[in-house]
């Protein structure tokens, strides 16, 4: 892939190899490891919240994996278009977490 490589949070602010990102109103990830990034997915371990588990996430969020796609090449940087998150606990999520989009999240595109 020629030129850098991102992600947009929420806002729309481009990001590479985050260690943390909003990526919805209700999907927060932070703690990011990157095992990869810059190919065709890009996979990172870390916690996931968002208003679904408060209180709980502020203090213990859920472990989870990160596995970006649908890598894009623009003029002179690419980007990453979906997201899936999946916890690595899923029956330990709370019930209000049963409505919570957490595979193929469509990433908007970074403003650069």
């Amino acid at each position: 892939m020629a030129g850098p490589v991102y992600i947009a949070d929420a806002a729309g602010v481009a990001l590479q190899q985050p260690t943390s990102a909003q990526l919805t109103e209700y999907v927060v990830v932070s703690q990011l490891s990157w095992r990869d990034w810059g190919g065709p997915t890009a996979r990172a371990t870390g916690k996931l919240g968002g208003p679904w588990c408060s209180p709980k996430c502020s203090d213990d969020p859920y472990d989870a994996t990160l596995t970006l796609s649908g890598l894009e090449q623009q003029e002179r940087m690419a980007y990453y278009r979906r997201a899936t998150v999946e916890p690595k606990k899923p029956e330990d999520l709370p019930a209000a977490a049963v409505n919570v989009q957490f595979q193929g999240i469509r990433l908007s595109i970074p403003d650069i």
